[in-house]
């Protein structure tokens, strides 16, 4: 098999396409051949070292879909050979190989035969972003329609699931982005406004819109300075729910101002939910594709011997939504 290994931290140059064994299923197993590998923030953290308990070398890739290519035996009767799969598990790309390779053998607990009439290369997106946006707006934050919702960084993968799923359950959404032409994006997708952190003071054209009062969510998957932000624009007794950690991995708050507002401040980690648990969301993101209450919005694709070159526009800030390694 072929796959992306990852030996020391550093720059995208880092990645490095390499000939492996092809490994055997043991029992209990699944050898799965790997059609589409989405890029994860995570992905480029780990690769920079940011994380000092990543193991190398590594393959990384913490989302993937493809068909089972050898099962080992077990007590699944679903998983017959050319079956179209997704990986739903706690260690794909994370603490165990990933799914920037041409294979990945999983246990039979972490892989999921993919719904009739759901595209391989979008069922790649949902197994971690859009299952992370899901579970923090439907499931966490409880987002009810006509609620006002702010979503920082709206031209991200997470950030960008959030919005979609949010528009489409009646939210009204506003977002904010780097630049004119992500903006129009942003509304184009349904957000009401989106205020340009390039050229426009965010706290005061989000209070505009919201009648000065501040919104009643934001969803924040940037980290950062970009927590304190949400909280300036966030309503007394508003709830913020933080995601991601884009800009780094601390951040501070004026306390007085949190206390006095009696804001809600709230950890989302989808990293946690068991296997089952990430099936029973993607089987529901898989009925809204198939309603037409969502759509996956996918930048741009790469072949699998290109994931530097994918890292290097993942880190450009160009991109506006996934970006996909193809891998057969």
């Amino acid at each position: 098999m072929q796959a992306i290994r990852q030996a020391r931290f550093g720059g995208p140059e880092v990645l490095v396409l390499e000939d492996l064994p092809t490994p055997v299923p043991a029992s209990g197993e699944v050898l799965v051949r790997v059609h589409a590998a989405s890029i994860n923030h995570y992905d480029i953290l780990s690769r920079r070292g940011d994380f000092a308990d990543v193991p190398l070398p590594r393959i990384p890739g913490m989302e993937c879909s493809g068909h089972v290519e050898a099962y080992g035996g077990g007590s699944r009767t679903d998983l017959a050979i050319g079956t179209p799969v997704v990986v739903l598990g706690t260690t794909l790309g994370n603490g165990g190989p990933g799914g920037y390779s041409t294979h990945v053998c999983l246990s039979e607990t972490e892989v999921f035969a993919v719904p009739a009439g759901l595209d391989l290369t979008i069922a790649a997106c949902l197994g971690m972003t859009y299952l992370t946006a899901w579970y923090a707006l439907i499931e966490r934050a409880q987002l009810q329609p006509e609620q006002t919702l702010l979503i920082p960084g709206a031209g991200g993968g997470v950030a960008g699931a959030v919005l979609e799923i949010a528009v489409s359950s009646g939210a009204r959404v506003a977002a904010t982005s780097g630049g004119a032409a992500k903006c129009a994006r942003a509304v184009s997708q349904g957000a009401q406004v989106c205020v340009d952190y390039h050229t426009q003071d965010v706290t005061k054209e989000i209070l505009a819109w919201s009648g000065g009062q501040g919104v009643e969510l934001v969803l924040d998957a940037v980290g950062g300075d970009s927590i304190q932000q949400g909280l300036n624009c966030l309503a007394s007794r508003g709830r913020l729910l933080s995601i991601g950690i884009v800009r780094g991995n601390s951040f501070s708050v004026d306390a007085v101002a949190f206390l006095s507002r009696e804001q809600f401040l709230l950890g989302v980690n989808a990293g946690q939910l068991a296997p089952a648990k990430r099936y029973a969301i993607f089987e529901q993101l898989a009925d809204w594709i198939a309603a037409g209450k969502l759509t996956v919005t996918v930048d741009r694709t790469f072949p699998l011997a290109e994931a530097a070159d994918a890292h290097r526009y993942a880190e450009s800030g160009e991109r506006y939504g996934k970006l996909i390694l193809l891998c057969d």
